[in-house]
Order: structure tokens, then C-alpha cells, then sequence
């Protein structure tokens, strides 16, 4: 469960103001000056870390060690976030997939990880067992993909084809 606290940005003081969410797990294993710099990295994550130390007034040498420290453990990863659309993909769809019985949902996952379309792959619980977002140039593209992995593959019992229309939001949880 999340427990929601009211964190002022800056210092992760209480406020009425700022509400924001971090998972307890989050609380336990990363202290305070390292939220702090996440979410500074979370708003412009080309930030230098000179104007992040000013800002958190420590050393731009901790901030170096602490954002290697929180990439090696895998609490931090630098991507460049596109939209599909705008860069030339004119196709792009959400797949809610359902394995077959005795397959597994991590197997499956790990074959779509392999393939260049497929953006986005994860192991979910509810109504559907893993996510799957997929960019193409072409609906003919999606098509084609929908044909060769998934409408052939005897581990998957059925795909439900989602196709983006716009986009409206990208986010990620502010810490």
C-alpha cells in the first residue's frame, strides 16, 4: 500500500500544499538528499549536477556518487521519452495479453522483450497477463505484428489490441 505524505519538494518538509506520493519501500531504502535529488532529475533529467547540489546546498561530488549509487541499484535509469507519433510512428497500440494454460507469463515476456517493436513489456495481475506496447510505422505494421507474434504463438490465449489515438498525459510518480 502507498502511504501518502504532504512533502514540500525542496526540503521533504510536510506541507499542505504538496502532495505527493512515496512507496514505503522508497522511504526505507533511499534517504532524504537522494528523494531529493530524484526528484530534480524527475523534472529535467538533463539538470546538471553543479545547479542540483546549489539547490540541495551539498557537494556536486555527492550528488555525482549518489546518482551512480542509485543507477547501479537499479532506482534510476536516464531515457529520452518520445511521443510515437511525432517522430514518425503512425501506429502505436496497447496489448492486454492472456496466456495460455501452463504458460508463462514471465517466458512470454522475456521473448517479447526481444523484439524491437515492442516498447514496453511487463507481467501484470488482473484481467490480462502482461502488457505489451508496441510502436509501428503502419496499421499494415501492427497488423503484421499482431499475425507473427502473438495470433501464432500457442502460448497466447488472446490479445486485446488497444490502439493509441493521442496522447494526453506522460508521467511518473513525483517523489
Amino acid at each position: 500500500m502507498v502511504k501518502r505524505q504532504k512533502i514540500n519538494k525542496k526540503t521533504s518538509q510536510t506541507t499542505k500544499n504538496n502532495e505527493i506520493m512515496i512507496p514505503p519501500s522508497t522511504r526505507s531504502h533511499i534517504d532524504k538528499i537522494s528523494r531529493q535529488v530524484l526528484a530534480l532529475l524527475q523534472k529535467d533529467g538533463r539538470r546538471s549536477y553543479s545547479s542540483i547540489a546549489r539547490e540541495l546546498d551539498i557537494s556536486e561530488s555527492a550528488v555525482r556518487t549518489r546518482v551512480s549509487f542509485l543507477e547501479k541499484n537499479e532506482h534510476l535509469r536516464f531515457i529520452a521519452v518520445v511521443d510515437p507519433v511525432q517522430i514518425g510512428y503512425g501506429c502505436w497500440a496497447m496489448l492486454g495479453i492472456t496466456v495460455t494454460p501452463g504458460s508463462s507469463p514471465h517466458e512470454l515476456a522475456l521473448e517479447f522483450s526481444d523484439i524491437p517493436s515492442a516498447i514496453w513489456v511487463g507481467v501484470i495481475g488482473g484481467k490480462f497477463d502482461l502488457m505489451i506496447e508496441v510502436w509501428t510505422e503502419t496499421s499494415t505494421e501492427l497488423h503484421d505484428f499482431l499475425e507473427e507474434y502473438c495470433h501464432s504463438n500457442e502460448k497466447i490465449g488472446s490479445v486485446d489490441t488497444m490502439v493509441g489515438m493521442r496522447i494526453y498525459k506522460w508521467g511518473a510518480p513525483q517523489l
